[in-house]
């Protein structure tokens, strides 16, 4: 196996140690990377092997005939020293950015790269330190050489470019949005090995005074199940081997970043609004059965009716209960009475609004198609306030990234498999 293969296996390894890192198997991150250690030192190996054979037939020839130079011309080819002609080899390392000079490329990258690139960046370094120097462009550009004067064209780079060049920055500008759900912290979260099970329940029991030699009144608590069945969920995208080889951003976490995003997203949109049917039940569908609090007007929002929600929750609900609510709704309820007598959220423009409401813990959801309106206004539901511990997650798998050879290309493929329960009391 050439000691590219060897490498590119060890890419591959390092990005599934990474994937099971994200997925918690922490026993099978390290067995990949010690395999991917081993593929390394062996290429390490072949390298060294292979220099060593070529300095010995550069040595010896294919004659089998030592070479040792006899003519002057020849000493000074060899003798640097003795102003020999230097051999001034080209090479690019697998991470350099395509499309930039090589004076923009990053300094790890140019460290590795052949004589000829270094020797391109230092003399773009050189003139414009020349030009910085000089009293004035007048001066400057009756000092340049021809070579000189073709630098410092702004072109293409094989006319120069080198007065302006681009830079590159190992950073990838990502707008996140809202990172992940944020309702989900609030849930109850199980992991589960099968693609469907069950929950046992069990209804209360009573308990009253008996009357002396009076009989126990019998009773039998209602026991039931709450069943789960595991549907799947994902996105895929196919990323060409060329690129994740030329690439100086590591792709493979990047774009499971974005999916663990997406995924949060996707997740919080089920458990407010979801259908239940191909979809999470949501807590606002009228098929979960949870109640409606009407506010005294359709248009705003008071301190009464703060109160009133709270205590028509019942007592035993509250005292693990969140309210959530978009962002514009909690300016609303933070502006109650703000510009007169009474109730106020806020004492002044100095003081963050609260995360906390009556006692209760504030989640604000942003994100769109949860069904929870941005603005009051008649039959919209603008908020949820209980217990979501009662809300059931039931997750199977996590993420995963997958290799597939048979396309020469790199499939990155992420996937969860969750159920969303909603427990009424």
């Amino acid at each position: 196996m050439q000691s590219k293969d060897l490498r590119d296996d060890a890419k591959s390894l390092v990005t599934q140690a990474e994937a099971s890192i994200t997925s918690g198997d922490a026993e099978q991150a390290e067995k990949l990377v010690a395999e991917a250690k081993g593929k390394i030192a062996t290429a390490n190996a072949l390298d060294a092997a292979a220099s060593e054979v070529k300095n010995l037939t550069d040595m010896w020839g294919e004659d089998g005939v030592q070479r040792i130079p006899v003519a002057s011309e020849d000493v000074r080819k060899y003798n640097l020293d003795e102003g020999g002609a230097k051999l001034k080899a080209s090479y690019k390392p697998a991470d350099w950015v395509k499309g930039l000079p090589a004076a923009s490329q990053p300094t790890w990258v140019l460290d590795k790269s052949g004589v000829r690139e270094k020797e391109e960046a230092v003399f773009y370094t050189d003139v414009f330190t020349k030009y910085v120097r000089s009293a004035n462009d007048a001066a400057f550009r009756l000092s340049l050489t021809p070579q000189e004067t073709k630098a410092m064209e702004e072109g293409t780079d094989a006319e120069g470019g080198y007065f302006v060049p681009e830079e590159f920055i190992n950073a990838t500008i990502h707008d996140t949005g809202l990172p992940s759900g944020a309702v989900r912290d609030a849930c109850t979260v199980i992991r589960v090995s099968s693609k469907d099970g069950y929950v046992p329940s069990i209804a209360n029991a009573t308990w009253a005074a008996i009357a002396e030699e009076a009989a126990f009144s019998d009773q039998t608590p209602s026991v039931s199940q709450v069943s789960f069945s595991v549907v799947k969920s994902g996105g895929l995208v196919k990323v060409t081997r060329e690129l994740l080889d030329d690439s100086a951003i590591n792709l493979p976490a990047m774009l499971s970043q974005i999916f663990q995003e997406a995924s949060g997203r996707s997740e919080e949109v089920g458990i407010l609004g979801g259908g239940g049917t191909t979809d999470y039940l949501g807590i606002t569908d009228a098929a979960a059965g949870v109640s409606d609090y009407l506010l005294a007007s359709p248009t705003a929002i008071v301190a009464a009716d703060l109160f009133g929600m709270f205590y028509t929750l019942e007592s035993q609900h509250r005292a693990n209960a969140s309210w959530v609510m978009p962002s514009l709704i909690s300016k609303d309820i933070n502006g109650i009475n703000s510009t007169s007598a009474g109730v106020h959220s806020v004492n002044d423009l100095n003081t963050p609004p609260a995360d906390f409401l009556l006692g209760k813990k504030v989640i604000n959801s942003d994100i769109a198609g949860t069904g929870l309106a941005t603005s009051i206004t008649a039959s919209a539901e603008i908020g949820v306030f209980g217990d979501f511990k009662q809300y059931y997650i039931f997750d199977r798998v996590g993420f995963s990234i997958r290799r597939n050879d048979s396309l020469m290309n790199w499939l990155v493929f992420t996937s969860i498999s969750r159920v969303h329960v909603l427990v009424t009391a």
